[in-house]
């Protein structure tokens, strides 16, 4: 198929203008939420903070890995979607591309961390969430949308974060 910014056959899969496109780009981000949800229980980063266990809106795990497995797929069409529009798009897909990178690298920074750590992390991830939305936005509202229940869902986090702090 054909690179919407360059005018000739896409050399990576995930940026043809197709259905195919789309879909490996649904696919791979979900992949790698899969890989990363597996690692975090496999090599223990899933370990409660006293904090957050005491504060009593806190989601069980299980329920928090659902909700990055239906994420990270929505960035990964986001990121589809905004590449498709343009020379101004493709730079925005890079806002997605590192929102993906830094949730993947999340569990990573915040494993073994104190709570004003992870805290602090959850306000970053939602500053890079809504710059990525905004960037989206201006060339797509479809990937906006689909970013957007992200945005809440991190928000949620960070108010948590808040209140875990005022537990620690």
């Amino acid at each position: 198929m054909t690179d919407v910014i360059l005018g000739k056959p896409s050399r990576t899969p995930w940026n043809r203008n197709d259905k195919s496109g789309l879909t490996i780009s649904i696919v791979l981000p979900l992949l790698a939420a899969i890989i990363m949800n597996g690692a975090v229980y496999a090599l223990g980063w899933n370990s409660d903070d006293p904090a957050y266990e005491a504060v009593a809106f806190n989601p069980p795990g299980g329920f928090v890995a659902i909700v990055w497995l239906i994420i990270f797929p929505m960035w990964g069409a986001a990121r589809w979607y905004t590449y498709q529009t343009g020379l101004a798009g493709r730079r925005a897909s890079y806002w997605i591309v590192a929102l993906m990178a830094w949730a993947l690298l999340y569990p990573v920074i915040t494993s073994g961390s104190n709570t004003l750590i992870s805290a602090l992390a959850n306000v970053a991830s939602l500053a890079l969430a809504l710059t990525a939305a905004l960037r989206a936005r201006a060339v797509s509202k479809r990937a906006f949308w689909l970013i957007a229940p992200s945005i809440a869902w991190i928000g949620f986090a960070t108010v948590l974060g808040f209140f875990a702090l005022a537990h620690a």
